[in-house]
């Protein structure tokens, strides 16, 4: 899945031992997927008394959870405001999950803090400007109501966004202070470790290959044994294969690349975003950037499907640094990796019932460090039986295959080079007019 190879691989520290299944046994749940949602269910459940079971095909963060860009966002995505998701989800959904994800950074860190992983961290905010002027004059707006769902944000104004990130031509917009930036693969196996301490067993190497209902419960198999339990949580995302075709049918995958660079100078980490506070602006295709606890930058995104594709993500990344950050020495892609993420239509997460007892939560949308963390919390509320699918955080729906699902992976490539042209026609007009008022 990558050329150079993800840096985190090079720098995060060892995960647990997890050996895969060898035989026949019963618990009270299995959750299908090493991934955060995966992870932090298993340390739930496990930590309320279910005994609980995790499948992984291949290690604990081995998909999109160890391979993103490690942002830690209290945030949906941007065109997603507290009056967006009221009008989609109904009042009542709405409140619940602004309320998830506005606690959700702290839930990381404070999970973090709580099981003393070795994560490497800061939390010291996650800054989102406007790409245009249009942009944020719309955050500035939405920031009370953010506030009356519980996010500790503040506005920046354009001169303030730009000192706090060291960044020229950034638009004012959101900090949202209880958000920051981890190593996402030193957090997956902190949760693996977390959960097995908790008393979750964990089988790496065990790709769940049969999912099939047995009894008052259901069977998993896998190519070394299987697992009966009374309930299933498939957290496999983008990773579900043919395993379940309903829930791989009600997502659109899409394969974001990150490039980190070499070591840089310290008086380039002093200029540029020195609280080591990430990044994310509001285009259509996010410039997003941060430091690694080593002294990189990383940045990342989309790709067309031309060419030598990581190549292409090398050259184009390290350039749209260049393009925002002057002054930089030149520039060499140290490390470049690949993960695939699950989207949703209407960047929602989902949550969905395949069949009594059995579960699957899909498409965090590249909100999933913080939001997967919070969200697997309240899913094993609901597998104690603690709680019910009417009082869920989110609606427990029927799957909902998207149109045409044999062609979901084509539609990021149908959708990035017009939103790319879209982002430099609204930034070019701001800056446009920025230029005018400055001369006048």
């Amino acid at each position: 899945m990558s050329e150079i190879g993800s840096l985190w691989e090079q720098i995060a520290p060892a995960g647990p031992a997890c050996p895969p299944l060898d035989g026949d046994r019963k618990a009270d749940l299995v959750v299908i997927g090493g991934g955060f949602l995966g992870l932090s269910t298993a340390l739930h459940a496990a930590k309320a008394g279910l005994d609980t079971v995790l499948l992984e095909a291949q290690e604990a963060g081995f998909g999109a959870s160890g391979r993103n860009t490690g942002f830690v966002v209290p945030s949906l995505k941007s065109a997603l405001g507290p009056a967006e998701v009221t009008r989609l989800m109904g009042k009542e959904h709405a409140e619940r999950l602004l309320r998830l994800v506005a606690g959700s950074g702290r839930t990381v860190f404070d999970l973090i803090e709580q099981h003393g992983m070795d994560v490497p961290r800061a939390q010291n905010g996650w800054l989102q400007p406007g790409h245009s002027a249009a942009a944020d004059k719309m955050l500035k707006g939405r920031l009370p109501a953010l506030l009356e769902a519980g996010v500790d944000a503040d506005y920046l104004d354009r001169d303030q966004m730009q000192t706090l990130s060291g960044i020229p031509g950034l638009h004012g917009g959101l900090r949202v202070k209880s958000g920051g930036q981890i190593n996402p693969l030193a957090y997956a196996r902190g949760l693996a470790r977390a959960a097995q301490a908790a008393g979750a067993t964990i089988h790496a190497g065990s790709a769940a290959t049969a999912l099939t209902e047995d009894g008052a419960g259901w069977r998993v198999t896998t190519p070394g044994g299987t697992v009966e339990a009374r309930q299933v949580l498939l957290a496999t995302n983008a990773m579900t294969g043919n395993l379940s075709r309903p829930m791989r049918n009600g997502i659109v995958p899409v394969t974001i690349f990150q490039v980190a660079t070499q070591v840089l100078p310290d008086e380039v980490r002093a200029r540029i975003l020195p609280a080591m506070a990430p990044v994310a602006d509001t285009r259509r295709h996010t410039f997003a950037l941060r430091w690694s606890e080593d002294g990189r930058l990383i940045t990342g995104g989309m790709v067309v499907p031309f060419g030598n594709r990581m190549e292409r993500a090398r050259r184009g990344f390290l350039s749209r640094i260049r393009q925002f950050c002057p002054d930089l020495p030149p520039l060499r892609a140290a490390a470049s990796w690949t993960g695939t993420i699950a989207a949703t239509i209407d960047a929602l997460p989902r949550m969905v019932r395949f069949g009594p007892g059995l579960y699957g939560a899909i498409g965090c949308n590249g909100r999933g460090v913080a939001l997967t963390s919070a969200l697997g919390a309240e899913i094993a509320v609901l597998m104690t039986g603690r709680t019910t699918e009417a009082d869920f955080a989110l609606p427990v729906t029927d799957p909902r295959p998207l149109p045409l699902p044999q062609l979901n992976g084509l539609a990021p490539h149908l959708w990035l080079p017009w939103s790319s042209l879209l982002d430099r026609i609204e930034a070019g007009r701001s800056a446009t007019t920025h230029q005018d008022k400055k001369e006048l």
